[in-house]
């Protein structure tokens, strides 16, 4: 069964979310590296992004063939716990006096190209998250009922 445009584009926003952390992740090592602060911090950083991209690219595709439980992976791994690690920090600087750069980009002169991508990002997730669960990509998902 061909996958319907709804998992067709939420594939499409889970990649695109994907590819904005590594994005991101770049944008990070580049910052340290202007700043001469290459370190272990950024090291162990990597140490845990890289895999979780790996784990995600593996999940998309299986999800965009219909795996029910790479939706599930998806949802827990990204949707909540990935989600929840951009935005409730960001949400607790912004509560605590700080502007949405800040919070979101830092500051210096990747603030700006991070602030973007994260915010890409995010929106992808959100994206991603609302498409796999429309009521098309809900029936793609169903099991068939086993024939007696």
């Amino acid at each position: 069964m061909n996958a319907p445009v709804s998992v067709r584009r939420a594939t499409t926003a889970w990649t695109i979310a994907v590819a904005c952390g590594v994005a991101e992740s770049a944008l990070a090592v580049l910052r340290a590296a202007s700043e001469n602060a290459l370190g272990s911090d950024v090291a162990s950083q990597l140490a845990i992004r890289l895999p979780v991209f790996a784990i995600a690219g593996v999940l998309i595709f299986h999800f965009a063939r219909g795996r029910r439980w790479a939706r599930t992976s998806l949802t827990v791994m990204l949707s909540v716990l990935g989600l929840a690690s951009m935005v409730v920090p960001a949400a607790l600087e912004i509560a605590g006096g700080s502007t949405l750069i800040g919070a979101l980009g830092g500051d210096g002169p990747f603030a700006w190209p991070f602030l973007l991508v994260r915010m890409i990002h995010i929106v992808g997730v959100v994206a991603a998250t609302w498409l796999m669960f429309q009521p098309t990509a809900n029936r793609h998902f169903t099991p068939e009922p086993t024939r007696v």
